[in-house]
């Protein structure tokens, strides 16, 4: 209403199991510039009427952390986080699916079993989101790391560092986030990505996707851990890029016009 253009990035992208495609999608239609993070995300925001020299490809933006200095070392990490880091290696995020009639409490019931199968594993398990329903998830959680607090950690937040120096060490990054289908795989680190709130994300070949009962985790995390799949995992090619989407996105910025933004008008795509 006041005339200042909007400029949305990671725009285009569709997250079935969750309430964020509908938001996401309003702010596209507000928005004058478009920062995409891959191609099939620009051509869908073309599609949705915007645009073609306002929508620009420039990756994710979360990748450019992995250039801002040196990760922890697998020792470095080990005493950080108290853990002995000498077997596998889990790090799990896992958040409330808002569009699941339980909000995905059930799914993380059967998580926590299947990581259970594996006592000798370490864990890292991060903080759980505000989406509605985190409070269950984030108490399934706690009980779980109490359990055995020698091997599984239960950490509010790890940074960016520590959170990239873990999914790097990690044998496998398990849960429902969007990490595990963009940072991981440019790490080079198998996911096992739960149910469906991410359904509908690109995905690079190191991604096991699984439905959300003990059995189908736990043969996911089997497969993960599979030397064959790790290897293929560890050459992968990531779908959102290897980092430098900032100085894209201030380039571009600098070079707009604001007033040439201030008026938006649908681009048909024609002929289709």
């Amino acid at each position: 209403m006041l005339g200042i253009p909007i400029a949305h990035v990671h725009g285009g992208e569709i997250t079935e199991g969750a309430v964020d495609d509908a938001i996401r999608h309003v702010v596209t239609k507000m928005a004058a510039l478009h920062f995409a993070a891959a191609e099939p995300y620009a051509r869908r925001l073309r599609q949705m009427g915007e645009d073609p020299a306002h929508v620009h490809m420039v990756g994710a933006p979360g990748l450019d952390n992995f250039t801002s200095g040196p990760l922890l070392s697998r020792d470095e990490l080990a005493r950080d986080l108290n853990l002995s880091l000498k077997g596998k290696f889990f790090v799990v995020t896992y958040h409330p699916v808002t569009l699941a009639a339980d909000l995905g409490h059930g799914a993380m019931t059967h998580l926590l079993d299947a990581l259970g199968a594996f006592p000798n594993a370490d864990i890292v398990l991060t903080g759980v989101n505000s989406d509605p329903g985190h409070a269950a998830i984030a108490r399934a959680m706690e009980t779980f790391a109490a359990e055995q607090p020698a091997r599984r950690k239960l950490v509010t937040s790890l940074g960016q560092r520590r959170y990239l120096s873990a999914v790097k060490h990690a044998d496998a990054v398990i849960g429902n986030s969007s990490s595990g289908l963009i940072e991981a795989p440019a790490l080079g680190t198998p996911t096992v990505n739960i149910g469906d709130r991410q359904k509908g994300r690109l995905r690079a070949a190191s991604v096991i996707d699984c439905g959300e009962n003990t059995l189908a985790i736990s043969a996911a995390i089997a497969k993960a851990l599979d030397p064959e799949f790790r290897a293929e995992a560890a050459k992968t090619e990531p779908p959102y890029g290897r980092g430098g989407a900032a100085a894209k996105i201030a380039a571009i910025l600098k070079s707009a016009d604001p007033a040439q933004l201030s008026r938006k008008r649908f681009h048909d795509i024609i002929g289709n």
